[in-house]
């Protein structure tokens, strides 16, 4: 049993703590999500464990289905193409924007990430190597300077977290694939090489995708 002591809202808390299961592949697509338990693990009551799980359907992370409770949401291959071609467009836009509103200090924080990866990759370090990704992801688009562009990007990001760490975890043996081509894309960016910086992008993204999908079908868990 977990004690929870944070300023945090509580029912983030608990949203979180599921999310990360979610994502970590403990709770796998289809399992059900039973409440008591959850709020036992946690020493809360069910009531901000009901409130994190709605906020986790907004996540596209939970489906709350009526009397019979809450299941962790399929992956489907068509949604996961579908989530990456988007995804694919609107980081090609904050790699636009980043050349446009260059924020030297969000780009600092982008450098770090990348070297942290790059020791990630180098010990097969999963969750680290994974961490740092988002974390150059956030520093990017904290660089935009787009507040409703920034807005649109988080509201996918649950599920685009969810399906990365998959693909981190596919190919852990050979995390460093595509460090580079995240490393080429931040130099372009820099550079102010705009179509060097979307070539990269692209093909990351691409490379993500197919790892991810690679990983659902390995695990039988991807639903067609």
């Amino acid at each position: 049993m977990m004690t929870i002591n944070s300023s945090k809202n509580l029912s983030d808390i608990v949203a979180e703590y599921i999310r990360d299961k979610i994502i970590k592949m403990e709770y796998k697509p289809g399992d059900k999500i039973v409440e008591s338990k959850i709020s036992k693990e946690l020493n809360v009551s069910q009531s901000p464990t009901r409130e994190a799980l709605r906020i986790l359907e907004r996540n596209m992370l939970v489906e709350l289905i009526p009397r019979k409770g809450a299941y962790v949401t399929e992956l489907i291959e068509a949604h996961i193409e579908s989530l990456y071609e988007i995804l694919s467009e609107l980081l090609v836009l904050v790699g636009k924007k980043c050349i446009k509103n260059y924020d030297a200090d969000a780009f600092k924080q982008a450098e770090i990430a990348i070297e942290k990866a790059f020791i990630a990759a180098k010990e097969n370090d999963v969750d680290a190597f994974y961490h740092s990704v988002i974390a150059f992801g956030l520093s990017c688009i904290s660089g935009c300077k787009d507040s409703l562009l920034e807005k649109v990007i988080y509201e996918l990001l649950p599920t685009m977290r969810r399906i990365l760490y998959l693909s981190v975890s596919y190919r852990q043996e050979n995390l460093s694939e595509n460090v580079d081509l995240l490393k080429n894309g931040k130099e372009a960016i820099m550079n102010r090489n705009t179509e060097r910086a979307e070539d990269a992008l692209r093909k990351w993204m691409k490379i993500e995708k197919e790892n991810s999908i690679k990983g659902l079908t390995s695990g039988n868990l991807l639903k067609k």
